[in-house]
């Protein structure tokens, strides 16, 4: 019987801790969503993480 990933949603996914936790949740294959903030399209090195984030299969929430 095999057993249902986990859901994983992350607050502050750019951050110095957020970005490993997105990319070790990632990697285990959990589903995992990123919370995102309106004003993160101005961060151009913020939104760069998170576009790699989506392209490894995150999704990312507004």
């Amino acid at each position: 019987m095999a057993m249902e990933k986990s859901r994983v949603l992350i607050v502050g996914g750019t951050g110095y801790i957020g970005r490993r936790i997105v990319a070790a949740s990632l990697a285990e294959g959990h589903p995992t969503f990123v919370l995102l903030r309106p004003e993160i399209g101005l961060d151009i090195d913020k939104l760069q993480i998170l576009l790699a984030f989506k392209a490894q299969g995150a999704r990312l929430l507004d």
